[in-house]
């Protein structure tokens, strides 16, 4: 399964509030035997006893343990999802596909009920089928490998998980995986705009400033055995052993006691080192290249990248692409990594760019 952006709930406050509700309820559903208030059934619970919160619990615990184990998999993998939308976006979305879905479910019991399905298990398979199908759209595909002459991509583990859930009981987890398919259609065909749709400011900044404090992770640090792909070689530089035995002082006699061409030598090779060595964190750290020695981003690859992130500017396209060395993979997961700026910061920016371009 492939790893896209940094690992843990770094910048993804929605997707760790999910796992912590979805597992929550799901062992508390179990510990207190209350398992059959989670599953939705028309008859006789909405027709009769108008039990309604049945469409919203119907969502929030798995009836067993394996779903509940390969649903948080997939949940945590989707994180890139929210990364890439944004908290506003992201939760707006997961509301609209928890809404559509359970209108689809209603639906399908209905037609279902001269064919046999009398319920849908409890468990937000709809919600992880409506995200699966935003990954399958724009998450771009890493590598691929063959087996036995079959041509694979990376996502083939993804989907394998997915297929094990719709799979878990057959017929009644079926429908609500096709419901959640097309739940996640109809947002990326944005009918009726509701991909613009968002929660309203006022419940925003609540939210903002009284529950996503709770959910903020910070960046786990980098591993300090991090090297690069290509260790630079310096030459002139003693073993660590000759300069602790003989000291710094008797090592620079040495360096200077050689010819004249080691000495010339010496200094262009330690900066060559000290120029790949910069060149490396600049590339992990994300600062700009500008006026270095990379190569300059590739048109092509910019245009790719536009029409995969629209809502970055051109400016930090570019600048993923000269840190990733033209390489539209590594590029990729730069972008994925970057949260996309808000609205009102792009047009804040474009309209302070317009005013300086703007003759005195």
């Amino acid at each position: 399964m492939q790893a896209v952006g940094p690992p843990g709930f770094y910048n993804v406050p929605v997707t760790k509030f999910m796992v912590i509700l979805l597992s929550s309820c799901s062992i508390l559903a179990s510990i207190l035997n209350i398992k059959q208030y989670f599953h939705l059934q028309i008859t006789p619970h909405i027709s009769e006893h108008h039990q309604v919160w049945r469409l919203i619990t119907s969502h929030l615990a798995f009836g067993n343990s394996s779903d509940v184990f390969f649903g948080l998999v997939l949940l945590y993998t989707f994180r890139v999802i929210e990364r890439q939308y944004g908290c506003a976006k992201y939760s707006a979305f997961i509301f609209i596909s928890v809404l559509i879905s359970s209108l689809l479910e209603l639906g399908a019991l209905m037609i279902g009920a001269q064919f046999g399905l009398k319920n849908i298990p409890g468990g937000p398979y709809a919600l992880i089928f409506s995200i699966l199908y935003q990954y399958y759209r724009i998450i771009p595909i890493t590598y691929r490998f063959r087996v036995f002459g079959v041509v694979m991509t990376n996502k083939l583990f993804l989907y394998i998980l997915a297929l094990q859930m719709a799979l878990s009981q057959s017929f009644a987890t079926i429908i609500p995986a096709i419901c959640g398919i097309l739940a996640g259609v109809l947002y990326r065909t944005d009918v009726i705009n509701i991909k613009r749709w968002r929660f309203p400011i006022v419940l925003q900044r609540i939210v903002v400033k009284f529950i996503k404090p709770f959910f903020v992770s910070p960046p786990i640090a980098r591993s300090a055995t991090a090297t690069p792909t290509q260790r630079p070689f310096v030459a002139g530089i003693g073993s660590m052993e000759n300069i602790m035995s003989n000291g710094l002082r008797n090592n620079r006699r040495t360096t200077n006691s050689t010819g004249s061409s080691t000495r010339s030598e010496t200094p262009s090779a330690t900066v060559e080192g000290a120029s790949s060595v910069r060149e490396y964190f600049d590339t992990i750290t994300g600062r700009d290249v500008a006026g270095s020695d990379l190569e300059p981003p590739s048109p092509e690859y910019t245009r790719i990248l536009m029409t995969m992130f629209p809502d970055h500017p051109r400016e930090t396209i570019t600048r993923a692409l000269s840190s990733a060395h033209n390489n539209l993979n590594r590029a990729v997961e730069i972008m994925l990594s970057t949260p996309a700026p808000s609205n009102a910061a792009i047009e804040s920016s474009s309209s302070s760019n317009n005013s300086h371009r703007r003759p005195s």
